[in-house]
C-alpha cells in the first residue's frame, strides 16, 4: 500500500480557509435561507463570509456547520451541498486543480493546499494494487457532525471529478463509520456504488487507473503560477504574525495554567518590557491574545464536550465560575448555557 497524498489539520486552532463555508452559505441563500440569521445563531453576526480571503477558527466553523445541519434534519445536507461544488468555488486552488496534468497530480495539489478550503479532518489518498482510495480520519473528533462533514467532502469530490474530466467517477465501494441515516437512499443515488455503514473507516474506493487519466485543461506554465499563489496564501495563514501565533500555541498547550508575560519573556529570551513592545507592533497585547485563546477554547469545550460550565471555567483558569460566566457574556453577548443551548 502506498500513500500518494495526505492532509493533516494538526494546527486546527490557527486560521482555516472559508471556501467550504462560502459554498455552504451561498447554496443555502439560494434556497431562501436568511444566512445572516443563521450566522447570528452561530454567534458570528459580523462574519464577512463573502470575502474569498476570509479565515475562521475551528470552533467557529463547527458552529456554522452545526446550525446549518440543524436547519435541515434528515435532509442529507452535506450530499446536496457537494452536488453544487465547482472548481470556481475554490478560487486559485480550483484553477491549480484544473491545470494539472492528470487526476493524480490534481489530487496531490489539492491535498497539499487543502487548508485553503478548510476541512476539519485528516485525508489520505492511497494506492493498493489495482485500487485507490480516499480515506477520511476523524482526527479532531467532530462528533455528531461527522456524517455532514463526510458527506460534504465526498460529494464535492464526485462533482469536481466530473468537472475536471467530463466523466462520472466510477466508485467501487464506499465505507462509512457511522450508522445508516434515514436518507441512506441519497447515498446510493449520489455515489452509485455499494455503500456500507458502521465500518471501521471512512473510505471511498475506485480503480487506480483513474489517477493517470489526463486532464484536457492541463497548462504547465499556468499551473506553476497558480501553485505559487496557493503556496503564498498558505504561508500567510501559517506565518502571519509568527510571534503572536507562537504565544497563542503556548496558551493552548497550557490551558488552565497560562504562563505570565514574565514567563513568556523568559521563553523568548527577552524582558517582559521588550515582549510588550513587540506585541504592540502587532497591534495586540498579552491580555488580548490570552482572551482570544480563552474564547476559542471555551467555544470548543462547550460545543464538543459534555463538561459542565463550572469545569469549563476551571479549565480556562477561572477559580470563580461567576467570573467565567461574566467574561463569556462579555465576549459573545450570551451566557455559556445560552451558547450551548443555541447549538444543541
Amino acid at each position: 500500500m502506498e500513500i500518494i497524498a495526505e492532509y493533516m489539520p494538526t494546527e486546527h486552532r490557527r486560521q482555516l480557509g472559508t471556501l467550504d463555508v462560502t459554498l455552504l452559505l451561498n447554496t443555502l441563500e439560494q434556497k431562501g435561507v436568511d444566512v445572516e440569521i443563521l450566522l447570528g445563531c452561530a454567534g458570528l453576526d459580523c462574519l464577512d463570509w463573502r470575502d474569498p480571503n476570509g479565515k475562521l477558527t475551528y470552533a467557529d466553523k463547527l458552529s456554522i456547520f452545526r446550525v446549518a445541519n440543524q436547519n435541515f434534519p434528515n435532509y442529507g445536507l452535506g450530499l446536496r451541498l457537494g452536488e453544487h461544488a465547482s472548481l470556481n468555488h475554490f478560487g486559485v486552488l480550483g484553477y491549480a486543480l484544473s491545470t494539472s496534468p492528470n487526476v493524480g497530480e490534481a489530487i496531490k495539489a489539492g491535498f497539499k493546499y487543502l487548508r485553503l478550503n478548510g476541512p476539519i479532518f485528516s485525508v489520505k489518498l492511497i494506492r493498493d494494487g489495482e485500487l485507490a482510495a480516499i480515506q477520511i480520519e476523524n482526527t479532531l473528533e467532530v462528533g455528531e457532525l461527522l456524517p455532514f462533514c463526510s458527506e460534504y467532502f465526498l460529494s464535492s469530490i464526485v462533482s469536481l471529478f466530473k468537472e475536471l474530466t467530463g466523466e462520472a467517477l466510477s466508485i467501487e465501494a464506499l465505507s462509512l463509520p457511522y450508522p445508516n441515516p434515514n436518507y441512506a437512499k441519497l447515498y446510493d443515488k449520489r455515489f452509485r456504488c455499494k455503500v456500507t455503514f458502521e465500518q471501521n473507516a471512512c473510505e471511498l474506493r475506485f480503480d487506480a487507473s483513474v489517477l493517470s487519466q489526463l486532464l484536457p485543461t492541463h497548462d504547465a506554465s499556468t499551473l506553476k503560477r497558480y501553485l505559487r499563489s496557493c503556496q503564498s496564501i498558505v504561508e500567510t495563514l501559517e506565518s502571519e504574525h509568527l510571534l503572536t501565533n507562537q504565544i497563542k500555541t503556548i496558551f493552548y498547550q497550557t490551558a488552565g495554567q497560562f504562563p505570565s508575560i514574565e514567563r513568556l519573556a523568559e521563553l523568548f529570551g527577552c524582558s517582559s518590557r521588550t515582549l510588550r513592545r513587540e506585541l504592540s507592533n502587532y497591534e495586540t497585547s498579552y491580555q488580548q491574545l490570552l482572551t482570544e485563546v480563552r474564547v476559542e477554547l471555551a467555544k470548543e469545550l462547550l460545543l464538543a464536550t459534555n463538561m459542565s460550565i463550572d469545569d469549563v471555567g476551571e479549565r480556562l483558569g477561572y477559580n470563580d465560575t461567576a467570573n467565567f460566566r461574566r467574561a463569556f457574556k462579555g465576549w459573545l453577548h450570551k451566557s455559556p448555557a445560552q451558547f450551548r443551548d443555541d447549538l444543541s
